[in-house]
């Protein structure tokens, strides 16, 4: 889930704080959001992140804030089937049930592994065994690696899951043993690779981060490629085309965008992508699709390469055209399994 990486650092610059991680473990039925869906309350009332569409959150921020006082754990559930105003669903209609834990967490050594596991691209399994009023957790790595202070022995069942979501498109499954169990797959932000530091990048760079992608920008111009006119960046390669194909490569499954705005640039950014195609998860030009066309010369365009870059929905204007490109990456990453030959046999 990509809100762990988030809550994490939020969690970090306040190590003595506690704060409660509300988390939908189950459903029953449907509603609005999935298993996994996370918020976080801060002690002087701040909320991250959303478990419903609105009609639960209230409730939520009431119940978290009695967790902090009493200390404790707890389960809260929500029946969404009434269609009336007398739940605390508030005539959401959703025909649903929402089981969501409440788990009053710090900062420690545990989570300080785990974020910088993510930060290096990393996935990481959560394991949390759910009592009343406390709970046990474990980190786990890709390869078994056990992230945790303290030992943690694992039900059979709970290392087929965790086995499984490291190459599987669902992040969590909730097991209800002999003691309950909810077990996650935390992942890093989707890195994101940006040709071009025109205006137009601006916006499409802003709403990238936004939605949890880790940006760097590629442009030989100093005045263009920095922190004053993409703050939300993450990196900043001030070099040509040349230089950047001799002395950088792609991490797995990263996203490109080509935007430039210049014939030649393009073209040679073009060519590169082709040639590490194996590295990327998504490509896209900006530009008419007769434009890229003529960038390839006699090759034919890619089936798997966007051109033109983004969702149709006729926008114009480089805001209306940065709403398009992201929804194009969310799709891709929505819609498409992360592929990993590594297992949990460690566990």
């Amino acid at each position: 889930m990509k809100d762990d990486h988030k809550f994490l650092h939020i969690m970090k610059q306040t190590p003595r704080q506690s704060f409660v991680l509300a988390t939908i473990t189950h459903i029953e039925g449907s509603a609005y959001r999935h298993e996994g869906a996370k918020m976080l309350f801060t002690p002087n009332g701040e909320q991250y992140g959303l478990i419903s569409g609105g009609c639960l959150e209230d409730d939520l921020a009431y119940r978290a804030k009695e967790a902090l006082i009493s200390n404790q754990n707890q389960w809260v559930t929500y029946d969404l089937q009434s269609e009336d105003d007398t739940g605390w669903g508030q005539g959401a209609g959703c025909n649903g049930t929402v089981y969501i834990y409440l788990e009053i967490i710090q900062w420690n050594t545990s989570k300080a592994r785990v974020l910088q596991y993510l930060e290096e691209g990393r996935n990481v399994i959560s394991v949390k065994c759910l009592l009343d009023n406390r709970v046990k957790t474990s980190f786990f790595t890709e390869e078994g690696e056990q992230l945790s202070e303290r030992d943690m022995a694992l039900p059979k069942e709970v290392q087929l899951v965790c086995n499984d979501l490291i190459s599987s498109e669902k992040g969590t499954v909730f097991l209800p043993l002999d003691d309950d169990y909810l077990v996650e797959r935390f992942e890093p932000k989707d890195n994101l690779y940006i040709f071009g530091g025109g205006r137009d990048v601006e916006p499409v760079v802003k709403k990238a981060v936004e939605f949890h992608f880790n940006v760097t920008l590629i442009d030989p111009r100093e005045e263009r490629c920095n922190s004053i006119n993409f703050p939300q960046a993450s990196d900043y390669l001030c070099m040509h085309a040349e230089e950047f194909i001799a002395t950088h490569s792609f991490k797995k499954n990263s996203y490109v965008l080509i935007m430039t705005h210049r014939f030649e640039w393009d073209q040679i950014f073009l060519q590169h992508v082709l040639d590490c195609k194996k590295s990327l998860k998504y490509a896209g030009i900006l530009g008419p699709r007769r434009r890229t066309c003529r960038l390839l010369g006699s090759k034919e365009i890619p089936e798997w390469l966007h051109s033109p870059v983004g969702v149709d929905i006729h926008a114009e204007g480089a805001e209306e055209i940065s709403v398009s490109i992201i929804a194009e990456l969310i799709k891709v990453r929505n819609g498409t399994s992360k592929q990993s030959n590594a297992t949990l046999a460690a566990i």
